[in-house]
């Protein structure tokens, strides 16, 4: 027990009580943590601009019996810009409750954390559109979670054929292993799963797609995540009902 000192990003807020907000973070070295901020709802209060969703902060927090209780917050990001526009905050909401629902607890998340990062970053002041920003965001996620690789076929790894993908199965084939069913992935489609598994940081974001190749992707990805991670989020499909 003692005071704590970590940096991260918001990933959900819940108010207790009349003025209270529990947070949970994405801490750099730590991975998820929980923080219990009496107060924060207050207008005057210090924690107000720190405990927003999305914020990312320099957090103190006093480690007590299996709690965190904040006592300071200091701003180094609010992402402001985001909630400027519909889309691209329907697209950071659905982004931090992905992994708010599917990152492990009690392990560092690091990797995560600068992929969660650079998203909102590019949602608040890039001119890539939102969904397509979302997208890479899940097939680079869904590697670094361990249920994507890089490699093509998902039964012989190869990965100089077109590849295919089977919906029941949630599985890249190529054609000597497809097993019915499968529909052809569009070469962009198939070149853009290369492109992002093979890069690092900001650069996963450098390419685009037209909207036929943005909504294959877009159909997949739903898919694969729903099969291999167990989650399908309504937020995920709330920027295409604005």
């Amino acid at each position: 027990m003692g005071v704590v000192h970590f940096r991260g990003v918001v990933i959900q807020e819940n108010q207790v009580g009349e003025s209270g907000k529990r947070i949970l973070v994405l801490a750099k070295g730590i991975g998820r943590v929980m923080l219990n901020a009496r107060g924060a709802k207050n207008t005057k209060s210090k924690l107000l601009s720190g405990t927003q969703l999305f914020s990312y902060c320099d957090f103190i927090a006093y480690e007590g019996k299996g709690f965190y209780s904040l006592t300071q917050a200091d701003l180094i990001e609010s992402f402001y810009g985001i909630r400027m526009d519909m889309d691209r905050l329907a697209e950071a909401v659905y982004l931090t409750e992905l992994v708010e629902r599917t990152c492990p607890a009690g392990m560092e998340q690091d990797e995560t954390l600068k992929l969660l990062l650079y998203s909102l970053a590019m949602l608040e002041k890039s001119q890539v559109p939102p969904r397509l920003i979302s997208r890479i965001f899940e097939v680079k996620y869904a590697q670094l979670s361990g249920v994507l690789s890089n490699e093509g076929c998902m039964v012989c790894s190869r990965d100089d054929a077109p590849l295919y993908f089977n919906e029941s199965a949630g599985e890249f084939l190529c054609k000597d292993h497809c097993f019915g069913g499968e529909i052809s992935l569009l070469g962009a489609v198939q070149k853009a799963i290369s492109f992002i598994t093979e890069r690092e940081g900001k650069q996963v974001f450098a390419f685009t797609l037209s909207e036929e190749a943005t909504n294959q992707l877009d159909t997949m990805m739903r898919r694969y995540l729903e099969i291999h991670m167990g989650v399908r989020l309504k937020s995920r499909e709330f920027s295409k009902e604005l």
